[in-house]
């Protein structure tokens, strides 16, 4: 594994969905070490949402807030609460996104020096769906601002920019972000989520495998959660 804030070395992770009522863990999947967490979990969830128990409302940290997931959980009728990830502008351009305008009504973004960038084409890619916005060559080749606004790769071309074609959905569930539901929701999450790993590493072997092999280390993950899992449906019970 070799993933910013995580330690070197080969490693599994246990992804799990928990039951914010009592924590009882209702999905398990394990991936090597390098797989992003977003990986696995609409197929995860969707599994516990048909099989195990339907689900009213996910809770998810930064690393669940892609658009793709807005948009599937919109859809299945669940509510989503989920940090939200802190924007990355990772063109090398000194203008960056920020200081460019959305004009809602007409869906065109108008740069520093008053040019719009029309909606073009929709771009896929590994991490999403997204529309790309397109200013004119004319306008870039004679821009005042044409040195801060263009890399050094695209000299000879025009400035763009992608939003992501779920974002209405997207803007639709942050909109209530900072309200007292959304807010428990999180702290909900912390709670059971955090806190459950947290058990199964200090009382229920989730520190490291005893055998080799995905196989065999998603058997392991299966009976840690099982054994905690049986620990908090007695007390329950009683």
């Amino acid at each position: 594994m070799k993933r910013p804030g995580k330690p070197n070395g080969f490693y599994y992770l246990s992804h799990q969905t928990t039951d914010s009522d009592h924590g009882i863990i209702t999905a398990v999947t394990v991936t090597p070490g390098d797989v992003h967490d977003s990986q696995p979990y609409l197929q995860q969830l969707e599994y516990a949402h048909k099989n195990v128990v339907p689900i009213k409302a996910a809770a998810a940290d930064s690393a669940y807030d892609f658009p793709l997931a807005h948009r599937v959980l919109e859809e299945m009728g669940i509510g989503f609460f989920v940090v939200p990830q802190p924007a990355h502008d990772r063109t090398k351009a000194e203008l960056k996104r920020d200081v460019f305008t959305y004009d809602e009504q007409q869906d065109v973004y108008v740069c520093p020096n008053g040019k719009v960038l029309r909606r073009k084409q929709l771009y896929r890619s590994v991490s999403g769906l997204f529309w790309e916005y397109w200013a004119e060559k004319k306008d870039c080749c004679s821009c005042p601002l044409r040195q801060k606004c263009l890399n050094e790769t695209d000299k000879a071309g025009a400035r763009k920019l992608q939003d992501s074609y779920f974002k209405p959905v997207v803007q639709q569930h942050f909109s209530s972000r900072w309200q007292p539901e959304y807010r428990e929701a999180l702290k909900q999450r912390q709670i059971w989520c955090e806190g459950t790993f947290a058990a199964q590493k200090w009382g229920h072997n989730l520190t490291r495998v005893l055998r080799r092999g995905l196989e065999a280390a998603e058997d392991h993950c299966l009976l840690s959660a099982a054994a905690l899992n049986l620990k908090r449906m007695i007390r329950c019970l009683s």
